[in-house]
Formats: C-alpha cells, structure tokens, sequence
C-alpha cells in the first residue's frame, strides 16, 4: 500500500477591525443607573415592532463608547449567545458593557429565557474580564426593567 499524501490545507491570514457606521451624541455621559440606560438605549428600540438585542461598551468611566444591534428578533424572542455580544466588546477594549432588549409586547417582566442569557452572558463577560453593568428589559412608554436592581446579576461582578 502507498501511503496517500493529504493536500495541504489552505489558511486564511487576517485581520480584525471594527467599521464604524454612524454616531449619536448621547447627553447623559455615563451609564451609572438603570434611568441612564434607558435613556441611552430607548431611542433604539422601544417602539420596534420586534424584539432588538442592543449592547453598549462602556470605557473606565461607565461612558458608552459604542452601540451594537446584536439579533432583530420575532414578536416574542431574540436569539442571543454570549460569543456574539461580547465580540464587540472585545474589539473595542470595552472594560464593561450593558445589554437591552425590548418586549413588544410592552410588558417587561422578565421571562425564564432572559434570566437565563443574563446569568450565561455574566459568566463568560466574567471570564474575559468584562463586567456586565445590567441587562435592561424595555416595555412601552418608558417602562423598563434592571436585571441588576431584580438581583439577577450579581453585585460582586
């Protein structure tokens, strides 16, 4: 038997930048509350007929230095995983970040699903040594819910 030679496997040489698309002033400077947040994200998506996963990557002093739209959802769900929220992050030497999502419903209660893509995002931003700040549900007309404030994020991190 002759032994087979495999082919050589091509690989990809890279590099990773991020392109920036657009800007918005943002009055309130930093994201040190839950009412920031809100303020910061709302004009975003609260009125989306769909589900919106939004991230902000904040600098040392809790001021945002960018906004990522992460998944555009259905009516009642949005499909998220920590790799892609926190790619972002990483590329832009985020120290923490701050995630929302909007129910187009209007109700913010917070379902399983979202108790659960908190507690997995914290623990991988945990890993990488990002701190995430809060996870914020978005209702309608200026309702809102602070997964830090309902204790799903822990004080520690």
């Amino acid at each position: 038997m002759r032994n087979k030679i495999e082919p050589k496997k091509r690989v990809n040489i890279v590099s990773l930048q991020m392109v920036k698309e657009s800007s918005v002033l943002y009055a309130g400077r930093k994201c040190n509350s839950p009412q920031a947040l809100y303020q910061l994200f709302s004009p975003f998506i609260e009125n989306k007929d769909r589900e919106h996963l939004v991230m902000a990557g904040l600098n040392q002093k809790l001021e945002p230095t960018i906004i990522q739209t992460i998944h555009i959802g259905t009516i009642n769900q949005s499909l998220a995983f920590p790799r892609d929220i926190l790619k972002a992050a990483l590329l832009s030497n985020s120290v923490s970040i701050c995630i929302a999502h909007n129910h187009p419903s209007g109700d913010e209660t917070a379902s399983l699903a979202d108790i659960q893509l908190t507690a997995r995002l914290e623990k991988a931003a945990k890993l990488l040594q990002i701190k995430l700040q809060d996870h914020l549900i978005i209702g309608s007309t200026g309702k809102f819910l602070s997964m830090r404030a309902e204790g799903h994020i822990s004080e520690d991190t």
